[in-house]
């Protein structure tokens, strides 16, 4: 998407350590002579850290999801999602007053259980580190097979980088409306098989999990960690909300892939 709005607000989210602190106020003593600092209802959010505090600010402004455009800059260990490196934040500050920018959605989870609705960036995630863990999956409420073993994770392509990766998943481009089902440690030999790789799956499907007991066991939304109940039904799908990324220099997928991944 072309960007023909006009960004006239922002906040920052910043990692607290002392570089990405000393690194926002600079930011701020800089975009303040043209742009309104407005915690609250900002048009633009700036993420000072890495992936981790980026997926914190796309939870902390859920509930104005379709509104704010959100873009980073990399202080931290890993900056898949940030375009400008800690010593760029001058040129950031230049081209967001040039205002050329394109806006990248990108896909969100919904998940539903007993405790609520969540949504996720990265990922959803049903791990047990006491017991194995065993779980029937439906797919479009067809039952699909029975799990065992430490859990099962949901990626979209933004987290198939993520926890998918160190499963053996899949690398999605950020783009596309697709959702991944990794294995976390299941159990396979003559009494119990699974799948065993990864399944891909467009937006037209819903994933439910059930179990006899879910003791011991949590459900991971990005960085949020939420303890299960016996009786909880999850329900995984693409959610309708997309996160509304700000790009003003051309980063493709593939570059973003080889800074994070390749280059030494």
């Amino acid at each position: 998407i072309i960007g023909g709005e006009v960004m006239k607000t922002y906040a920052i989210v910043c990692k607290q350590d002392q570089e990405s602190i000393t690194l926002s106020e600079k930011l701020k003593e800089q975009l303040n002579t043209f742009l309104t600092y407005n915690e609250k209802e900002p048009d633009i959010v700036i993420s000072v850290g890495g992936d981790g505090t980026m997926l914190y600010s796309v939870h902390k402004y859920i509930d104005a999801i379709d509104r704010v455009a959100f873009i980073g800059i990399h202080t931290g260990t890993l900056g898949f999602l940030t375009d400008y490196q800690r010593d760029e934040y001058l040129q950031l500050v230049l081209d967001i007053q040039n205002g050329q920018h394109r806006i990248y959605e990108r896909h969100l989870l919904e998940v539903s259980c007993l405790e609520g609705t969540y949504f996720a960036l990265n990922e959803v995630r049903i791990e047990n580190n006491r017991r194995s863990q065993v779980m029937d999956v439906y797919i479009n409420d067809e039952y699909f097979e029975t799990f065992r073993g430490n859990g099962l994770c949901v990626s979209t392509p933004v987290g198939s980088t993520a926890y998918n990766k160190s499963l053996g998943g899949a690398v999605i481009n950020t783009c596309t409306g697709l959702m991944q089902l990794s294995e976390i440690a299941g159990i396979h030999h003559n009494a119990y098989r699974s799948l065993g790789s990864s399944l891909i799956l467009d937006q037209s499907h819903t994933i439910r999990f059930q179990s006899q007991s879910y003791q011991g066991a949590i459900l991971g939304v990005d960085h949020l960690v939420i303890d299960l109940k016996d009786k909880d039904c999850i329900c995984v799908k693409m959610s309708s909300k997309k996160a509304r990324f700000l790009q003003y220099r051309n980063v493709s997928f593939t570059q973003r892939l080889k800074r994070a991944y390749l280059n030494s």
